[in-house]
């Protein structure tokens, strides 16, 4: 059942066929009558997104506008079918629109893009096919949709009778925006924050106009270092509970990023080790699923003790190798 979560907020929460469990969306209830996010495009998704809307008495032709926070596709993956039903305003970020609108495309350069990295991490060319299929399943669960208007950092965007800040927050991925409502300090965070699991800063291809890839962790506490500047009362994130407690969660992330990069430093003081060497001991028991996800999240962390000075990397050929900078 949607709940009204905020003033003038409805959640709506639908199922996807991942890990992570169900994907919020949130309706915005007003002038112009907004859908924040839109779940996976798969059938479950689909009808729970229907029904939902209608039982908060909006059909899909209703829609005025649709934000898409990233382009992760339990975000946007039915964004093309609401905004077909009535003609709705898609929005979002500058970065996002090239891949929006060219899924097939974004798919083919990063399995490309990809086959270098792993053999850089060390990962065994018969497992190169989890990654392959990592990026594979994008195209089957989302449909490609034209973002109509670009939003950025610093614009005010009127949604649901209410003005939001926008906010860039880079890391998760390299184009997702959070909305602020200064009112009553309410925070649209999508997957900046969430609750019961950290929010993995994940690789990805460089664009095209980058000499070098993004460094997504270190973006990502960038990112989240900025959340306290701001006088927030409510996230309500992409997945999970609404946070309240802001500052205590950022303080246990704190811990927990630290513990990780103490973790890799010991690994790697004396013993050189590839990517994939240190992924298999920091998490022994991933399935196919976890692999790129596990590799993007022992490199985020190396790249911050590369920056730190506490490792080095050194290469043999393809191969990377990292080892303790004494």
């Amino acid at each position: 059942m949607p709940r009204a979560i905020a003033p003038g907020i409805i959640q709506i929460t639908l199922p996807t066929p991942f890990p992570v469990g169900d994907v919020h969306a949130y309706l915005l209830l007003g002038d112009p009558l907004t859908l924040v996010d839109t779940g996976v495009n798969w059938p479950p998704s689909r009808e729970r997104l229907t029904v939902e809307l209608a039982e908060a008495g909006v059909a899909l032709a209703d829609l005025e506008q649709i934000v898409i926070t990233h382009s992760h596709l339990d975000h946007f993956g039915l964004a093309r079918t609401c905004q077909a039903a009535g003609g709705a305003t898609v929005l979002a970020h500058p970065a996002a629109c090239a891949k929006l609108t060219d899924l097939q495309g974004y798919v083919q350069g990063a399995i490309r893009w990809s086959a270098t990295v792993l053999v850089q991490a060390g990962l065994p060319a018969e497992k190169h096919g989890w990654v392959r299929a990592f990026y594979g399943i994008i195209p089957q669960m989302a449909e490609q949709v034209v973002v109509d208007r670009c939003i950025n950092e610093g614009q005010t965007l009127y949604a649901g009778g209410s003005e939001w800040e926008v906010y860039f927050f880079p890391g998760h991925s390299g184009d997702l925006i959070g909305l602020y409502r200064v009112t009553d300090g309410l925070l649209l965070g999508s997957d900046h924050l969430l609750g019961h699991i950290s929010s993995n800063a994940l690789l990805e291809p460089p664009r095209a106009d980058a000499a070098c890839r993004r460094l997504p962790l270190i973006e990502y506490w960038r990112s989240l270092d900025r959340l306290e500047s701001l006088a927030i009362r409510q996230v309500l994130p992409g997945h999970g509970a609404v946070i309240t407690d802001v500052a205590g969660l950022l303080a246990e992330r704190r811990r927990r990023r630290d513990r990780r990069l103490a973790d890799i430093a010991g690994f790697v003081a004396t013993t050189p080790r590839t990517v994939w060497e240190i992924a298999q001991a920091l998490f022994p028991n991933m399935t196919e699923v976890d692999v790129f996800l596990a590799i993007s999240e022992v490199i985020g962390h190396l790249d911050i003790l590369k920056r730190d000075g506490v490792v080095r990397e050194w290469r043999e050929g393809e191969l990377l190798r990292y080892v303790g900078n004494w």
